[in-house]
Order: structure tokens, then sequence, then C-alpha cells
């Protein structure tokens, strides 16, 4: 008999262990084979200096690898800030992109990450191919194209630290899309870096991103290696310097509540912008948010608005007057909701509700039939290239024990489907411990910790799914493609 749970065990020993046999700072150590890096050609361009040139990237099965980037940096310097830019899924290095932030007053690698693809037959770097199945890859970890990416990235700060012109001490980095996943793959590693921009990226990708189906035919050792291994929820906790996170509202690559649950995990100083109704695109305002916030930290400029809410009830609905500290008598204040609760991120249509500024205070009056039965909202404050934004939550009916009505305001969201506890109930209302909300149709508000079901039809079951959800029929994720 004990031969024979011996046999067991060795059979299911390679399907259960794997993943914990390798180690998270041992999987992610930068290697590369050792080589200077190569300078293929020098020119100018209107006052600006550009360096094409080769650096040593992640062996691959053995090989040497390379990551082409362009230097940029102004003719006449003092010792300048640095920046490494790192493009998104189907993107490669451009030149026009160096340029335009070297004219900033920076010091600019902008490389191709490793490999081609399907998208990517300009790159010039080598290595594995940036496609969604080597992104995503978890049956061989340690060949994961993220690994390969974050020494692309490694190696490029080192490039720009040994540069005359460069003042090792003031180097950030800036990832779009997956380049935000890397931003924060790396920032979550790499001591010299003094600032970051994350647009896009996300930790916790498999509980909501455009690859969902993906993950979801993967097998619990592959999932449970993406969880352990690769996802950057592993280096939220340890982000070494300053980040700003930029995301749109209805981004359809890493959705809203994953990218909010990551920036709930940073302890670094951090700041949050959200731009309404945008899908997955930079804009040049979004552009000049994330330099405003190099220029903070590179350069000792400027400083980010500060937004804190609070909540009041008037007849027939909710104020929420927003208090903005660190901008200018001209920064605008404007405060933004969508119907429906905490899914269908990419379909939902976000609208402004009209101001009212007394006392240095920013006054938002939402009327009750507009929280139907709730709504998500956010309050940006924009001032010059400075921007912040609150997290979002949600606002929803609540009805209290006593028969009467209230209005509840969620933590920021972090999950689709789900409310926990409220983080504030409009009326003086002492909270049990772990309630449980239960949507009444009848009532058309939560109720707290119900003494039984409240009593639903088929058919009102399905309004309130459409109605409260904002999903489809079919399958919930596909909305949010």
């Amino acid at each position: 008999m004990r031969s024979f749970l011996l046999l067991i065990l060795l059979l299911i020993w390679p399907a259960t262990a794997a993943p914990e046999a390798l180690s998270l700072k041992e999987l992610w150590q930068p290697t590369s084979i050792a080589a200077d890096p190569v300078l293929i050609k020098q020119y100018s361009i209107n006052g600006f200096q550009i360096k094409e040139v080769f650096f040593p990237g992640r062996p691959q099965s053995g090989q040497a690898t390379r990551i082409f980037g362009y230097y940029c940096y102004p003719d006449h310097f003092a010792p300048l800030p640095a920046l490494l830019i790192a493009h998104g899924g189907g993107g490669s290095a451009d030149i026009k992109t160096a340029l335009r932030w070297a004219g900033y007053g920076y010091a600019v690698l902008v490389i191709d990450l490793p490999g081609k693809g399907k998208q990517r037959r300009h790159s010039r770097s080598t290595g594995p191919d940036m496609e969604v199945k080597n992104l995503l890859n978890t049956a061989d970890p340690a060949n994961n194209y993220l690994i390969f990416a974050v020494t692309a990235a490694r190696n490029g700060i080192d490039f720009l630290a040994k540069q005359p012109e460069v003042d090792r001490n003031r180097i950030g980095m800036l990832g779009l899309s997956w380049g935000g996943v890397l931003t924060l793959l790396t920032n979550g590693q790499e001591p010299r870096l003094k600032a970051a921009v994350n647009v896009f990226g996300a930790g916790f990708i498999p509980e909501g991103c455009t690859w969902q189906e993906l993950f979801e035919a993967k097998t619990g050792r592959e999932k449970q290696a993406w969880d352990k291994l690769l996802d950057p929820s592993n280096f939220l906790a340890s982000q070494r310097s300053p980040i700003l996170f930029i995301t749109g509202t209805n981004d359809h690559c890493y959705y809203l509540h994953t990218f909010q649950k990551s920036y709930g995990r940073v302890k670094a100083e951090k700041q949050y912008y959200l731009v309404p109704n945008l899908r997955h695109q930079f804009l040049p305002g979004t552009a000049a948010v994330a330099k405003a916030w190099f220029d903070r930290h590179l350069k000792a400029k400027n400083k980010f608005p500060a937004i804190n809410l609070i909540y009041g009830r008037e007849p027939g609905g909710v104020t929420i007057a927003a208090e903005v500290k660190g901008g200018s008598k001209d920064a605008k204040v404007q405060f933004y909701y969508a119907s429906g609760g905490a899914s269908g991120w990419t379909e939902k249509q976000w609208r402004t509700r009209p101001v009212k500024l007394s006392s240095g205070k920013y006054n938002f009056y939402i009327p009750d039939y507009l929280i139907d039965p709730e709504i998500v909202f956010f309050v940006n404050a924009t001032d010059k290239e400075q921007a912040s934004s609150t997290l979002v939550r949600s606002l929803f009916r609540l009805a209290l024990d006593n028969g009467e009505k209230s209005y509840a305001v969620s933590a920021p969201v972090s999950e689709q489907y789900n409310h926990k506890a409220p983080y504030l109930v409009l009326d003086r209302f002492k909270m049990p411990k772990d309630p449980k909300l239960v949507y009444s149709p009848s009532q058309e508000a939560y109720l707290i910790n119900p003494l039984r079901e409240p009593p639903e039809g088929l058919l009102s079951k399905w309004l309130h799914f459409l109605k409260v959800r904002q999903v489809s029929l079919i399958a919930p994720r596909v909305l949010d493609k």
C-alpha cells in the first residue's frame, strides 16, 4: 500500500509542485551576456543629438539577444534628467517620440522591446516575439516574454546611467499598455528609478482583461504560475519610485476595477488620473500630465492637486463637495458619473453634473432619479498640465431597517458585480459586521442583511441583471472587449 501511495505522489508531483520550485526573485533576476552597447550611427536634428544603439538583452536558449533604441538629448546640456520609454503591444521605437521628450529637457531612450511579431515587423531587437501567446506563457514561466522585457528595461536604465549627459540620480520610466505592465514590473524591482508613469497597465490581470478567455482556458497549475510568479501584483507593494497611474474609464485591455485594485496596493508615493470615456489611446493632453509628473519628481517643479470629497444629504438627492488643495485658483473641477454598477466598463457613458463654487468648495448635487438604483462616479481636478482624479466609487440607494431610504458610498471599486460593506452611509446608521447587501426590485434599493431574500420572479431577476449589472445576457465578459 505504501508503495502504491508513493507512486501516486510521484505521478502528481510535477503538476502541483513546479510553480513553487521557482523563486520569484531568481525568476526575475536580470541576466545578459556581457557586451558593451554598440553605436550604429549618430546625427543631429534641429539642435538634438540622436544615437541609434544596440545594447544587450536577456539570452534566449543560450544565445545573445540585443535591444535597439533611439537615444536623444539636447545639444547644449548640463547633466540632464533621463527617461526610458516603453511601447505597448504592436509598437516599436519611434524617433518622433524621442525628439518630443528631448524637447522637454530630457535625455531619452526609446526602445524596441524584444523580438518582432505580427504587428512589429519593423522592430530591430532580437529575442522572443511580442505575441500574446508569449506574453501569457505560463507553461514555462522562465521563458515568458515579460521576463525578457524587464531585462531589456533594466539594461536600458543601465545604459542611461552610464551616459555623460545624464544625471544618474534622476532617471524615470514611462510605459504604455504592455509597456505600462512592464513599468510596474520594473519599478517594483529597479532601485535606480526615481519616477514612473504607468499608462493603462494593471496587475491582477486575469480578474478583468481583454484576454479573459485565454486565462480561463489555462490549467490550475498555469493559473497558479501566473498569479504567483508573473502577474504585476507581485511587485505593487515594492514599487520603488513615485508613480502616476493613468487610464481611461473605458479601456478595453485592462479593466478599470483591476487598475484601481492595483493602485490601491501601491505603498510608494502615487497619483491617479482618469480620463472619462477614453478607451486605449494616449492623447496629447494625457501626455502633458505624464510630463508634469516627471517635471515634479525629476526637476522639482509643480505640485499635483489633491482632492477630498465630503458627502451630504439634501431633499431628493445627495450632495458631494470637493475640496482641492495644491492647485491654482484656475483649477477646473468636474464630477463624472455613469449609470449602473461596477461592470460593463467599456460600454459606460460618463456624464457631468453642474458645479457651484461656494466657500472654496466645488459642490455637486446628484438627484435621486439619477441614482437608479446606483451610479459609479469620480471627480477630476485639472490645473494647467497637472491633473488628479479620485478613485471610482459606487453611490447607491439603501433601504434601512426602519423602512426609511438612504444612500451609501462604496469603497473604491476593485471588483466586478460585488458590493462589500459600504464605505459611508449618508444617515446615522450602525452598520452590522460583515453586512450582506441584497438588491430588492420592489424597493428599488439595496437591503442590509435581509431576514429572507427579497421575492423576485424570473422577469424581475433578468431586469435587475440588465439594469444594475449592465452586462450581456450571453456572457458578462463579452461587453468588456
